[in-house]
């Protein structure tokens, strides 16, 4: 099977199974929610708890908020319908995330995926969105220096997704050229068409089950990660 010569992966939900442990995090903070603020519907907490975070979470990456700020305007937001947090609330909600953080696992078949790239002498990278304490802790409790060549975080390298110059200083630290590497990714705009824009190669964009939008050209969609290999022989 041909491949390309590099991949780059994006983290959150591609290599680390964050929807899941949030997934769990949510029944917690939803019960710590329903004893303070009253009737709180599990499913309205989740849909609430997504919406419009990456409009939000890009304030962070511009800098003009930092995690702690993030985290409480974040959860006054998904409270509104019910009432404001109070500290207490927001002091349970800072915990039960450093907790999800601490719990970081893999998504099914990312640590095959890492190794099976790594034995056909593919060279592989990380490219994430986030502060550089949070995303190192992370990479730290996966072990993914050991899986990989190179790893990009945002705050290190001076720009975050969808900009194309982190993909640029990622390459250049991967030591590889954009048109012979491919992305790999969940976010259609951060991840797929950044990339694209960057000139990579093509792009592979994990999807999952329910997104129905098709990808643009130069991408392929799959379901989940091991679907991903194919794809990566297709665009090579």
């Amino acid at each position: 099977m041909d491949l390309p010569r590099a991949v780059v992966f994006d983290l959150d939900d591609t290599l680390l199974d964050t929807t899941g442990l949030e997934s769990e995090m949510l029944v917690e903070l939803c019960a710590a929610a329903r004893a303070e603020l009253g009737d709180v519907e599990l499913d309205s907490l989740r849909a609430r708890y997504r919406d419009g975070r990456d409009d939000l979470y890009g304030r962070v990456l511009s800098g003009e908020l930092d995690i702690a700020a993030y985290r409480r305007l974040h959860l006054i937001a998904v409270c509104e319908p019910w009432g404001e947090p109070s500290e207490a609330l927001q002091a349970t909600a800072v915990r039960l995330r450093d907790e999800q953080l601490a719990r970081s696992r893999f998504v099914e078949h990312a640590i095959e995926l890492l190794r099976h790239l790594r034995e056909e002498g593919v060279r592989t990278a990380l490219l994430t969105n986030g502060p550089s304490w949070m995303q190192r802790r992370k990479v730290e409790l996966l072990g993914l220096e050991a899986e990989l060549d190179a790893i990009g975080i945002s705050e290190e390298l001076g720009a975050s997704k969808p900009d194309p110059a982190a993909f640029t200083a990622t390459l250049e630290l991967l030591a590889s050229d954009p048109e012979e590497t491919v992305m790999v990714g969940d976010h259609l705009d951060w991840d797929v068409r950044g990339a694209l824009a960057a000139g990579m190669r093509g792009a592979v964009w994990v999807a999952g089950d329910e997104d129905e939008r098709e990808p643009p050209a130069g991408a392929m969609k799959v379901a989940r990660l091991g679907e991903v290999p194919a794809a990566l022989a297709a665009l090579a």
